[in-house]
């Protein structure tokens, strides 16, 4: 009777914990968004997005969560070298291991740029078989029906799940060339988390005019900034311009889309 005893209490226990890390957890989620923030502003970004089919919604995140993702980004170090030109993918770890293979194929893709090839060059995580708990954690908030809604109410293209969500960095010399996103997703987002850049640094995001010939509008990455276009059926013309070579910073964003 005694042990029954000292087991009914330790289940009691359990249960409380239980119920206050559920507790814990619930919080956590209502506090990953600005959502009172976001709210106050919901009809200006409705109608900004109505009339130009892009928005910025500064401050998205916490303020705690964007510095920790930032953190994240800061410390990573299973990156990987994302290259491509026209259809060819090449992506290899960025280790001592790859460093020769991984400059050649550098190389390799400056040259397609110089002959006016789709090509690219940065350096991508979170896209990994066994992601970290951040990593989870974003997928869920991002994946969750609270956030869909909230997109859905700004852009009234009735999304319904995230399709691709990566971090990338850009260092010195890194850039993605004209390109228009077809396919990928209905609603195209990107939460910068780069302190204190500049334009001049390049890294920003254009876009360009069907015909690709003109810049038609420009957005300089800034701090825990949601950027979100749509992505009509046949695309739209964008590209990230290089940063400039020998730089410090490192531009830093969380990119994907929705479907």
């Amino acid at each position: 009777m005694i042990q029954e005893k000292k087991t009914n209490e330790q289940q009691i226990i359990y249960h409380q914990n239980q119920n206050q890390n559920q507790n814990q957890n619930q919080n956590q989620n209502q506090k990953f968004f600005n959502f009172d923030y976001l709210t106050l502003n919901k009809n200006e970004h409705k109608e900004k997005f109505k009339s130009t089919k892009k928005v910025q919604i500064q401050d998205i995140l916490m303020d705690e969560v964007a510095e920790l993702l930032l953190k994240y980004a800061q410390t990573q170090k299973n990156w990987i070298i994302a290259t491509g030109y026209d259809t060819m993918k090449y992506e290899k770890i960025d280790n001592k291991v790859n460093e020769k293979a991984n400059q050649n194929q550098i190389k390799n893709i400056q040259n397609k740029f110089k002959n006016d090839q789709f090509s690219y060059i940065f350096h991508r995580t979170m896209n990994n078989n066994k992601p970290s708990f951040l990593e989870f954690k974003l997928r869920n908030h991002m994946s969750s029906n609270e956030f869909i809604n909230f997109l859905n109410e700004i852009t009234n293209l009735k999304l319904t799940k995230l399709n691709t969500l990566f971090l990338s960095k850009y260092k010195g010399g890194n850039f993605l060339s004209p390109h228009c996103d077809k396919g990928n997703g209905r609603l195209a987002f990107v939460i910068n988390l780069t302190k204190n850049w500049k334009p001049q640094y390049g890294g920003i995001l254009h876009f360009l005019n069907d015909e690709k010939t003109e810049i038609v509008q420009s957005y300089n990455p800034i701090f825990n900034n949601l950027m979100l276009f749509e992505v009509p059926e046949n695309g739209i013309p964008h590209f990230v311009s290089h940063v400039v070579p020998y730089i410090k910073q490192e531009r830093y964003a969380i990119t994907g889309w929705y479907i």
